[in-house]
């Protein structure tokens, strides 16, 4: 059977508070991507997920401080792909430095002169990982040496971080998605890219449980892109499967977000190293201290 996703295009006058609102109100009714533009933001949901009804309820209260208007499409799944190779752009990240750092890119895409080259074709809606929360989560792993590294990418989608990570030099990368369809999609993904096979590179399906078969001090580096809510739920998972002076890389969240994160990530006994911010989208770089 195809799925189908609700797009809902959201325009908001006033833009902020308004939108953080909308985001998260629609996020409780079975919308689960959110894409911000400069009038208000596009949000995706699995038709079996999103309860419509609870939604225009919701974003009645939104009217009582900001003009709400809602342009609403069926997007089936299968018809993505058509669209996807028209529009699908590249994505380039660069070093503090200037230098071309990464360039993630569809197989159709010419490679790279210089960078890492991370090849992304994405069979899904909605995944094709050009998000501002993946750019800035790879200019994070940029940073990192992770050269012999363990790395997981909870909520892999495409696999793009895995990817970004095992061509960095790591030696052990997991990913895991809760959707079937995405970590398929990263399997192929990784086919895809075969100058990381000296890495052990691998992904599954599953949620936040799976920490709980993890032992502690797993991960040299966690990668956690996913949103607020499953972040601050799982933070504890996050922290106990960290190494001793292991990088955490949070994002999936609005700026405004950022002190709430950031002080559940203080509860854990983690620090915070760095916020960075794009198109009003934030991630943040956590370390888990030595003593």
């Amino acid at each position: 059977m195809i799925k189908e996703f609700h797009t809902w295009n959201i325009t908001l006058d006033p833009v902020l508070p308004a939108r953080e609102v909308v985001v998260a109100y629609l996020n409780e009714c079975g919308f689960s991507m959110f894409e911000p533009h400069e009038a208000g933001v596009l949000a995706h949901g699995d038709v079996a997920e999103v309860n419509p009804e609870e939604a225009e309820s919701l974003l009645d209260e939104v009217r009582s401080f900001a003009r709400v208007e809602v342009e609403k499409k069926v997007v089936p799944q299968e018809n993505w792909n058509a669209k996807w190779e028209e529009e699908y752009p590249l994505v380039v990240v660069h070093r503090p430095d200037g230098q071309l750092g990464c360039t993630i890119r569809a197989p159709f895409h010419e490679p790279p002169a210089s960078g890492l080259d991370v090849v992304v074709a994405p069979q899904m809606s909605f995944g094709t990982g050009h998000h501002a929360t993946t750019h800035l989560m790879t200019a994070q792993l940029l940073e990192l040496e992770l050269n012999g590294k363990a790395v997981l990418d909870m909520g892999c989608g495409t696999g793009v971080l895995a990817l970004v990570a095992a061509k960095q030099g790591a030696a052990r990368i997991h990913g895991i998605d809760i959707e079937q369809d995405a970590v398929v999609n990263a399997q192929d993904n990784h086919a895809l890219n075969g100058d990381v096979e000296q890495a052990s590179l691998s992904f599954e399906q599953g949620d936040g449980a799976r920490f709980d078969d993890m032992p502690n001090e797993a991960w040299d580096v966690l990668c956690a892109n996913i949103h607020k809510n499953v972040l601050m739920a799982d933070m504890s998972r996050y922290a106990r499967t960290l190494k001793k002076g292991g990088s955490l890389l949070l994002s999936g969240f609005f700026e405004g977000d950022a002190p709430e994160l950031q002080a559940a990530a203080n509860q854990e006994g983690l620090v915070v190293r760095e916020v960075v911010c794009r198109d009003g989208w934030a991630c943040m770089h956590c370390g888990k201290p030595l003593g």
